[in-house]
């Protein structure tokens, strides 16, 4: 318990030191990089909740002989990425990065689909009742969460190397994987309360027949865009994208290192700038043209993966995760929108076209299930420096939530802080207490 309350300390302390090392700039229309990583740091004392979980058991062999070694487990958050939505891509929150990514792509997505996405249907779709929303979003790997690679001892010569773009590996996967856990949640649904629409998807998941064959033709389809894709690894591999001063990341690669002999830290999911989504390559899905979302219960049933708890709850669902979503209020429609994402990049075999997050449970240390548990902290229109669980029950209050931090050209950009629980490799794994 002391060494952690020792690391807190001294994260606490480096905080401030980046926030002054690193200032972010202002921006009227728009934020930036080097403000999501200072404003990313800023929320380190209330966002990571560092705890000591237990101690991990690994068995050591030499030629001489075996012996039994320990290492501490600890859970934490990291930030591991921006999640963003936004009506059209020139609007899009994060002015350096998410705009050339949300430009190149619409692009790219419009070859997809033959037809021009010239925005996300810029708000609502019926402009005398603002209620029915369609937004484009992304999912883009946040630099400052490579701070947890740095402070577990990674290499900096790391940073940026692995950046990669969606492809269809997950999607290849949703048959044989995801699409049985989807009919065993319907044989959960009792019939009569199913209703007779989603009878019919009840069966459509037990049969996909034709929906399923159209998996095999996106393949091909997303390699006709496949240069538009790759010129966007140039761009970003390595901090070269313009306008963004890596070598304060490399001064901020060295002050974790520095301090990383004696911290116990697991390195999150995050790869600089990596793309884990981006809305108008997944626009298949996204945008409902090939309706597999509709397969899941949750699609039909409300309250069956609701925002938020309880019949008063005021935010929306978390399935169909698609673009499309009735909600008033612009902050809570961008929040359910993120929510929706995380659902996506943060499982394997989803039936949509991404990259998951993951730690690689390999190396140096051994990751532990926690849950899919992550928190939000927000970064424009209005950067906080704490973290909140999207889902608070306003609907007695005077005010809504996020009111008064609603953005002009309505983009929104959040930080998603996934929680990871770990220990560090000391030979075979044996076992963990707890």
């Amino acid at each position: 318990m002391k060494k952690s309350s020792k690391w807190t300390a001294r994260v606490t302390a480096m905080t401030y030191l980046v926030a002054s090392l690193w200032a972010p700039s202002q921006a009227t229309a728009g934020t930036n990089t080097s403000a999501i990583v200072s404003n990313t740091f800023k929320g380190i004392p209330s966002c990571v909740s560092f705890q000591v979980e237990g101690v991990c058991f690994f068995l050591f062999c030499t030629p001489f002989g075996c012996d039994i070694k320990t290492s501490i487990r600890v859970a934490h958050f990291v930030p591991d990425a921006v999640v963003s939505t936004y009506n059209e891509p020139m609007l899009h929150p994060w002015k350096e990065v998410g705009s050339v990514v949300a430009k190149t792509l619409n692009k790219a997505g419009s070859s997809m689909l033959g037809v021009s996405l010239s925005d996300s249907s810029a708000g609502s779709q019926d402009e005398h009742s603002p209620i029915t929303l369609f937004k484009g979003g992304d999912v883009v790997g946040n630099p400052a969460g490579l701070f947890a690679q740095w402070l577990s001892g990674s290499s900096m010569s790391d940073m940026g190397s692995s950046f990669s773009i969606p492809s269809t590996e997950e999607l290849q996967k949703f048959p044989s994987e995801e699409l049985p856990n989807i009919v065993n949640e319907w044989s959960s649904v009792p019939k009569d309360f199913a209703g007779g629409i989603a009878e019919e998807f009840r069966a459509l998941a037990s049969s996909p027949g034709k929906l399923l064959s159209s998996i095999n033709n996106i393949g091909s389809t997303l390699q006709g865009v496949q240069q538009q894709l790759g010129d966007l690894g140039e761009v970003f591999s390595g901090g070269s994208l313009k306008g963004i001063d890596s070598s304060s990341l490399m001064e901020l690669a060295q002050l974790a290192q520095s301090m990383s002999s004696d911290s116990y830290f697991c390195p999150g999911g995050a790869s600089m700038f990596t793309l884990h989504f981006q809305s108008e390559v997944d626009s298949y899905f996204w945008r409902s043209v090939i309706p597999l979302e509709m397969l899941y219960p949750a699609s039909w049933l409300p309250g069956r993966s609701e925002i938020g708890s309880g019949a008063t709850q005021t935010w929306g669902g978390r399935y169909p995760r698609t673009g499309e979503l009735v909600q008033a209020h612009p902050v809570k429609a961008s929040a359910v929108l993120a929510e929706r994402m995380a659902s996506i990049v943060g499982k394997s075999a989803q039936p949509h076209i991404y990259k998951k997050i993951e730690a690689a449970n390999q190396g140096g240390f051994v990751y532990f299930e926690t849950g899919q548990t992550h928190k939000w902290q927000a970064l424009y229109p209005m950067a906080s420096t704490g973290c909140v669980t999207f889902g608070s029950n306003d609907s007695l209050s005077l005010a809504s939530w996020g009111d008064g931090k609603t953005s002009q050209e309505d983009g929104y950009a959040w930080n998603l802080w996934r929680r990871y629980s770990c220990c560090q490799r000391k030979g075979v794994f044996l076992f963990s207490v707890p």
